[in-house]
């Protein structure tokens, strides 16, 4: 069953190219993946690898990028196929930019319930983050 999660909206103070060019190099995650359950880092610019306490090993990969609009990530699991988290960029003003991240995931019908919610709070988490990140 395709499952699709999107976070809520998040207001960047900074221009969408900054936002952008920061999102579309996975090397400048490394200071957002700091955390007791993230260990084992590793990065280029167009993938990161970690591993997560009680997750295991993920490796996000970037599939598409669309200038100032769009970057498109698969992510790597041997416990899941087929997901993707797309970022999406809006420019709104000179030093606005408007983002939302949208999940897709093939599993299970019953694991449905269990993973919406949480995967949910993780999408609104990273959005929270990048907006502390480019508050004014």
């Amino acid at each position: 069953m395709e499952v699709k999660i999107e976070s809520k909206v998040g207001e960047l103070n900074q221009m969408v190219k900054c936002v952008y060019s920061f999102l579309s190099d996975c090397e400048n995650f490394r200071p957002l993946a700091v955390s007791e359950k993230i260990k084992d880092w590793q990065s280029d610019c167009d993938s990161c690898s970690f591993s997560v306490d009680g997750v295991g090993r993920l490796v996000f990969r970037i599939v598409e990028r669309v200038q100032e609009e769009l970057v498109k990530f698969t992510i790597e699991n041997p416990q899941a196929e087929n997901v993707f988290l797309w970022v999406q960029l809006k420019n709104v003003s000179l030093n606005g930019t408007r983002i939302k991240l949208t999940a897709k995931l093939d599993i299970n019908p019953m694991f449905k319930l269990l993973i919406s919610k949480p995967l949910k709070q993780a999408l609104d988490k990273i959005v929270e983050t990048l907006e502390n990140l480019y508050k004014s």
